[in-house]
């Protein structure tokens, strides 16, 4: 220990700490691509085996703690910790005035993504410059007192605004504010020091984020439009099993409120979306191709839960309005084959493979049989059921159904309005290297 802390002692402070985050770099990446999957794969296993050998209590508290805490929260927390401890080493070991600003600005940077880390940084790091800069002007102006210190909070917080800095609008205010803490005089060295420990907090907080989630942008949005598709079938499931078994206004009108709760599922599916659009725009991995695959999925899934959520309104009407006509059960059927529809989407959304068209057939086999369920059910219906109320509301649910299928297949043409262009945007490694190839192999043949 002793040869490595004089080794340390004798190594220019910058290299250390370059050569320190560069490894917490690869560590990170390991952990997020390596070592989680197969702790993740390690703890199943011997959850598995433990659980059924553990007292009643025990396994209750078990599940009670799964179930109260999230796994992204729990993430969120170990790694902002590590990311504020590893900021203040860095920050007090380059001799930084106020290490304490680097482990602020590394807690305050760890998002959900490098990309959105980058993002915040930016924009906490031009608060910062600009914070800065009112706490100078106004104390060499008016000097500090009540009014100089109202006018530091509420010209930083204008200038802000003024540069659309968003939630780190209050950056400004607060830098100029702390400053005062750090002493009765602003130097230029410790001007350039307070930049530097901020710009090393935005580092570390960009390294260490892809450990939150343990996802890619990309892959987080594929499990969110993934788990909509899910919750989607399921609902649908549970309507096609009312209609078939009967149903009260106590049942539809919790399946109305499900659906409403969809708009939750459809909100964190865009967020996640937006995200990985942003994150392959800055990318020289991700391709923006491969997005956009994942916009077109949002869209379809989109029209879907307005359509799941016009039938709950429907079963929920005929069966808490008097003298309303019934869902004829021969309804049941298509809405559990629409659930076995979304069901197949679900999985589709949540293979990496899909960009590439791969296990496309069983959806549509799915969606085939589901017109062809349609069309059996409206015979059905017509031929046994002589009441124009029920015809209508048969009607009504079946549209709703056949929007669901070409939102699926994407052949419906409401998919095609307001379709978002692509923005400028880095070319990925692999957009570029197929060019490059190409003109070596023309410029070795000439």
């Amino acid at each position: 220990m002793s040869l490595f802390q004089s080794l340390v002692q004798s190594t220019d402070p910058i290299t250390v700490v370059a050569v320190g985050l560069t490894l917490c770099a690869v560590v990170a990446t390991l952990l997020r691509r390596k070592v989680k999957p197969a702790v993740e794969l390690t703890v199943r296993a011997l959850l598995a085996r433990l659980l059924p050998h553990l007292p009643a209590p025990v396994r209750r508290l078990a599940r009670r703690c799964r179930d109260r805490i999230e796994p992204d929260t729990a993430r969120s927390v170990l790694v902002t910790a590590a990311a504020a401890g590893i900021a203040w080493t860095a920050a007090d070991t380059l001799g930084l005035v106020g290490p304490v600003t680097a482990a602020i600005s590394a807690t305050l940077s760890v998002q959900m993504s490098s990309h959105a880390s980058v993002r915040e940084g930016a924009q906490r790091l031009i608060g910062t410059l600009a914070g800065i800069a009112v706490a100078v002007a106004v104390w060499g102006v008016f000097g500090i007192d009540q009014w100089g210190i109202a006018l530091i909070a509420g010209c930083g917080l204008a200038l802000g605004r003024l540069l659309r800095l968003g939630d780190s609008s209050a950056t400004v205010p607060l830098t100029s504010l702390g400053i005062l803490v750090g002493g009765t005089a602003v130097t230029e060295a410790f001007v350039w020091q307070r930049v530097g420990a901020t710009v090393l907090g935005i580092v570390v907080g960009v390294i260490v984020s892809p450990l939150v989630s343990g996802m890619t942008p990309v892959e987080r949005a594929r499990w969110k439009l993934s788990h909509l598709s899910t919750e989607i079938a399921a609902l649908l499931g549970r309507l096609g099993a009312g209609v078939r078994e009967g149903y009260d206004r106590e049942q539809a009108a919790e399946w109305l409120a499900r659906s409403r709760e969809l708009d939750e599922d459809l909100e964190d599916a865009v967020a996640a979306v937006d995200e990985s659009a942003r994150h392959a725009r800055w990318s020289l991995t991700t391709p923006v191709a491969r997005v956009t695959p994942l916009d077109e999925t949002l869209r379809a899934l989109e029209h879907g839960v307005h359509q799941v959520n016009s039938v709950a309104r429907s079963m929920f009407d005929a069966a808490a309005t008097p003298g309303s006509p019934g869902v004829p059960e021969q309804i049941g059927q298509v809405l559990a084959t629409a659930a076995d529809a979304f069901t197949a989407h679900a999985a589709l959304v949540a293979d990496r493979r899909a960009d590439a068209g791969h296990d496309t057939e069983r959806l549509h086999e799915l969606l085939d049989g589901l017109r062809e369920e349609r069309h059996r059910t409206l015979r059905k219906v017509r031929t046994e059921i002589d009441d124009t109320g029920v015809l209508v509301l048969t009607g009504s649910i079946i549209t709703d159904i056949d929007r669901m299928a070409g939102s699926l297949a994407r052949s419906a043409p409401a998919l095609t309005v307001g379709v978002r262009e692509p923005g400028p945007s880095i070319p990925a490694v692999s957009e570029v290297l197929p060019a490059v190839r190409l003109i070596w192999e023309k410029a070795l043949s000439r």
